[in-house]
């Protein structure tokens, strides 16, 4: 009787292993994404890259947060994208009296400028929120946050970020969601 009682908790040791794979290898992954994104040139050029395209770009990985006009603050988070001054170059390019329009699914949109673009965005103590000086910064269009693809709430599949080497906070509007369009608009 006693090897029995091993055999049948082997058994459901064995079944309760099988169960635990399978979650991790079939429930654990993110659903296929079917978005594109269009980027626009200043010279009326025009690119369509799809989710999987950009996430095969170099990209980089960073920390930021922001905070809404209400005062509450998200993150800092530890993000992974592509570079916005990356994306614009596949399409000509943004020069420093260019504009870069970043439009979303929703119809919301942001613009920055070359300033901007370059790291020029005010930032701020994740505790105090008073603003703090900060070294460089990079505005980069984001798939993934603390290592997993965005959560529809946070703006999946692709959603914008301000961030830098500190883990500092900028205005939330900077941060759009659903990002489906980047459009270079020249000044001249």
């Amino acid at each position: 009787m006693g090897n029995r009682k091993w055999l049948i908790l082997a058994l459901v040791f064995g079944i309760a292993l099988v169960i635990v794979a399978f979650g991790y290898y079939f429930l654990d992954r993110p659903e296929p994404v079917n978005w594109e994104l269009t980027l626009v040139g200043k010279n009326g050029e025009q690119r369509l890259l799809g989710y999987d395209e950009i996430r095969r770009l170099p990209s980089l990985e960073a920390r930021g947060g922001f905070f809404t006009t209400v005062g509450v603050v998200n993150g800092p988070y530890e993000v992974k994208g592509v570079p916005l001054h990356d994306l614009c170059a596949l399409v000509g390019g943004a020069g420093p009296e260019d504009l870069v329009s970043v439009s979303a699914a929703d119809g919301y949109s942001m613009v920055f400028g070359s300033d901007q673009l370059a790291g020029g965005i005010e930032t701020y103590d994740p505790v105090t929120i008073h603003e703090a000086p900060h070294g460089k910064q990079v505005v980069l269009l984001i798939y993934e946050q603390e290592g997993r693809p965005l959560a529809e709430s946070d703006g999946r599949p692709l959603r914008l970020a301000v961030v830098g080497d500190e883990a500092l906070l900028t205005e939330g509007h900077n941060w759009v969601k659903w990002v489906n369009r980047i459009e270079v608009v020249s000044l001249d």
